[in-house]
């Protein structure tokens, strides 16, 4: 080895980073096998060494050893003439590891620097992960308008290279922002979108954690039986390579959804919540393993081992007071709620009583927080102007339930009326902001949103064409429209009812959607017509497009057993070289060509090129 040439070195480092996309352990086995020729190679490939050895840490979970592996290639990069792209790389690599250990603030600055390094190499790519990398930072620290904006930077960089790997990044930090603002079905479709990316890449592991975000979504809405089959097909794909943080999260997800779903299997849950404990033993992450102690008090508590859910609460505690305060962590509520209840069932009502007054003071300082900026988000998402009035009566009526609040704790004689009171503000300002935010959710729905197929209707379609017309037009990009018809559907009608044939429009607009990119906009212009906007995309794109779009319909086997086969007409139009005057012509142009579609004999796309 100490004879390596620098070509031989080369090939190594590429089989050891085309490996670490499917066995990060093997990876690492190899790069330490090398470890002895190190030192006689040029000075680039001893950081390229250290970039893929940190790379294929962090991909184990081993944060401290991936850090360590960066800093030394940073260090060694410093002697370079041309250094930055592995400066780039190896800031981002220790920056994730900084931010996997909890230390937000020094990742954050390690990504910005990254991030200006790649930016002045005018690297699109590196570009993309910088932003993507501080996008999740600022979604940790609540900062989710902030968050909203730098993530759809990346967004749109990675589709302009069409970097699957990026994009399957990119899909995976949308999905978990919008979990954090209760978008859940956004959220799903961001993780579903994500693992098919990693798949495509060829990322087998990073598929599989998306997958995994899929199941914990199914989780967080109550549908743990949907969760359990998705962790089932996990637990399947655990190999000897397997993270073992990934392997606990796993078990630990199982666990709990195996104690609260309809009929509770505590017996199971608390194997695998024991299992899940043997691997959390090496994970690095100090929330990892407050979450896990967390967990076990909830199964056991299910079980009514009160007193051991409450010593394993007492383990909670201790954990929670070493985390970063600037960061909240809803694991402090779940102990304290926990806590009051087993202290409860104990007999020991004077504790009960003052643990459940912490709860209720820490929880509506908590809802407050995630209200506001649940409303900031509403407004950067939907910019309704409806969402700002509500989001100031929202400010102005919890500034009348703080002095009201405060009036009545000022009053309290006792400690229990000091609870009463309390729990009954807390249940009358978390119905009041449900109210205040389900109307605001209501209201930017029927006005945009097609009550029937949950699509986007006819009117949001036409402000949203004309707004990506002009952006079109000015940028000097392509736009492609379809004009979509469901062919012989006053058939359907007629000899099935009309409830068969709303069910075919909403099978037709999931599958619609589904096939879009992330950047099109697809919804119903009326009756059986549908519309799909496509930013940036030229004919010969569009065509084939709506080619796959219409094939998948006619292969389709459709849920709503009545229909045996569904097909569609497409007309296609497309914005070039100024070739239409405004977005209602190149409409227009898109209704022609479904005419032409439909008289060619229908299950036909037909294009204005």
């Amino acid at each position: 080895m100490q004879s390596l040439t620098d070509n031989d070195f080369n090939s190594f480092l590429l089989r050891a980073e085309q490996l670490n996309n499917s066995d990060p352990k093997a990876a690492l086995i190899l790069l330490n096998s090398y470890k002895e020729a190190l030192n006689t190679q040029p000075i680039s490939n001893q950081v390229n060494f250290y970039r893929i050895q940190s790379a294929a840490y962090s991909d184990q979970a081993l944060y401290s050893l991936s850090e360590v592996s960066a800093d030394q290639g940073l260090m060694l990069a410093k002697q370079m003439n041309n250094p930055s792209i592995f400066i780039a790389e190896l800031a981002y690599t220790k920056g994730f590891s900084l931010e996997s250990l909890g230390d937000f603030d020094s990742a954050l600055q390690i990504y910005q620097n990254g991030l200006d390094v790649a930016r002045s190499m005018n690297n699109t790519e590196l570009t993309a992960r910088g932003l993507i990398n501080i996008g999740a930072i600022l979604y940790l620290q609540k900062n989710y308008k902030q968050s909203l904006i730098t993530l759809n930077q990346a967004l749109k960089l990675a589709n302009a290279i069409e970097d699957e790997a990026l994009l399957g990044d990119i899909n995976s930090e949308l999905g978990i922002l919008y979990g954090y603002l209760g978008e859940e079905e956004q959220a799903n479709d961001y993780f579903e979108r994500s693992y098919h990316h990693f798949k495509k890449a060829g990322k087998h592991n990073y598929a599989l954690n998306s997958l995994h975000n899929v199941a914990n979504n199914h989780s967080n809405q109550e549908r743990y039986e949907q969760a359990l089959e998705v962790y089932r097909i996990l637990e399947s794909e655990i190999l000897p390579n397997t993270s073992n943080h990934f392997i606990a999260g796993i078990y630990r997800n199982i666990a709990w959804a195996l104690v609260n779903q309809k009929e509770p299997d505590t017996e199971s849950a608390y194997r695998y919540i024991i299992l899940a404990g043997e691997y959390v033993k090496e994970v690095e992450q100090h929330a990892v393993k407050l979450q896990y102690i967390v967990d076990k008090a909830f199964v056991l508590e299910k079980m009514e081992r009160y007193q051991d859910a409450l010593d394993n609460l007492a383990k909670a505690q201790a954990l929670l007071a070493l985390k970063d305060s600037n960061i909240y962590d809803t694991s402090e509520l779940n102990i304290l709620f926990l806590r009051a209840k087993l202290e409860y069932v104990l007999g020991d009502y004077s504790q009960a009583i003052e643990t459940q007054s912490t709860f209720f003071t820490k929880s509506i300082a908590y809802k407050k927080a995630r209200e506001t900026n649940e409303v900031d988000e509403l407004i950067l998402q939907y910019e309704s102007e409806t969402a700002q009035r509500h989001k100031h009566i929202l400010e102005k009526k919890q500034r009348l339930q703080d002095l009201q609040l405060q009036q009545m704790t000022d009053n309290a004689n006792s400690r229990e009326i000091f609870v009463i009171v309390l729990a009954v503000c807390t249940l009358l300002l978390a119905w009041f902001l449900l109210r205040v935010i389900t109307g605001q959710k209501n209201l930017v729905r029927v006005t945009r949103i097609d009550s029937l197929t949950g699509v986007i209707n006819r009117r949001r379609l036409l402000e949203l064409g004309d707004d990506l017309f002009l952006q079109a037009k000015k940028e000097q990009q392509a736009f492609s429209v379809y004009m979509i018809d469901i062919d012989f559907f006053k058939k359907i009608n007629d000899q099935f009812g009309h409830s068969i044939g709303d069910k075919a429009l909403q099978e037709v607009a999931v599958l619609g959607q589904n096939l879009m990119r992330a950047s099109d906009v697809f919804g119903r212009f009326g009756g059986e017509e549908f519309i799909a906007l496509l930013p940036n995309t030229q004919n010969n794109e569009a065509l084939e497009v709506a080619q796959r779009l219409r094939q998948h319909i006619e292969q389709t086997k459709w849920q709503t057993l009545q229909i045996n086969q569904l097909t569609i007409s497409i007309g296609v139009a497309t914005f070039e070289n100024d070739n239409y005057a405004d977005f209602s012509l190149l409409l227009k142009a898109a209704d022609e060509q479904l005419l032409k579609a439909k008289q060619a004999g229908r299950n036909k796309v037909s294009s204005d090129a």
